[in-house]
């Protein structure tokens, strides 16, 4: 009997010490669990990063874009406010022409021309005006113009819009006389030009329009 409660004894004892031996390591298991754990926490806080950078990504574009537009809205209003200030200008200028292109009596016919070294010439026209140096005249009105030589009829400082010519359309002033220029007479006027030779090349221009916008000065 005392065999038998001995050999059992001893059979709990190896049972014990094989209980013992056995145990599961339940720290490693706990570390491994912390461990993922923080890698998933890792894990959450890159995705909450990488869309707050996206979302902060998204608003500077969207900003980019409003600034873009803001800035593309002034030049359109920029532009449009110029063009009205162009417009109002042109419609100015416009009127302005008008009222200084007001045509009193319009004829037709031909016109040659002289230099101020002509025979007879004393480079000073019959009004007066020194031409040794010139062929324009300064008009308060109609700014730098050419010189014409017309008949009695039209006053010194009449003005004639000149239409069809050799040199085109410009304006002139009667300042001068001449023997075979007027109503009737070989050419209705002459230009002044810087010599005989010049006038020369230019010949005669037929055909020519001329518009009287004033009489006299």
């Amino acid at each position: 009997m005392k065999y038998f409660i001995r050999t059992i004894n001893c059979l709990l004892l190896i049972a014990i010490i094989l209980l013992l031996v056995t145990e599961p390591d339940y720290s490693i298991q706990k570390i491994d669990t912390e461990i993922d754990i923080k890698k998933i926490n890792s894990l959450k806080l890159n995705i909450v990063e990488e869309k707050n950078n996206e979302s902060a990504k998204i608003e500077e574009e969207k900003k980019e874009v409003e600034d873009t537009n803001h800035s593309n809205e002034k030049e359109q209003e920029s532009e449009i406010e110029q063009r009205s200030k162009e417009e109002q200008e042109n419609e100015t200028i416009k009127e302005e022409r008008e009222e200084k292109t007001d045509v009193l009596d319009r004829m037709i016919g031909t016109m040659s021309g002289y230099g101020s070294d002509c025979s007879g010439c004393r480079g000073m026209t019959a009004s007066g005006y020194d031409i040794k140096h010139t062929i324009y005249y300064e008009d308060k009105t109609y700014g730098k113009i050419r010189i014409l030589s017309g008949d009695k009829t039209l006053k010194f400082g009449s003005i004639i819009r000149i239409k069809n010519s050799k040199l085109g359309e410009f304006i002139g002033i009667v300042l001068d006389r001449g023997g075979s220029v007027g109503l009737g007479k070989s050419h209705l006027f002459d230009l002044l030009f810087s010599s005989e030779q010049e006038a020369s090349s230019y010949e005669v221009s037929y055909d020519v329009t001329f518009e009287i916008l004033r009489y006299g000065y």
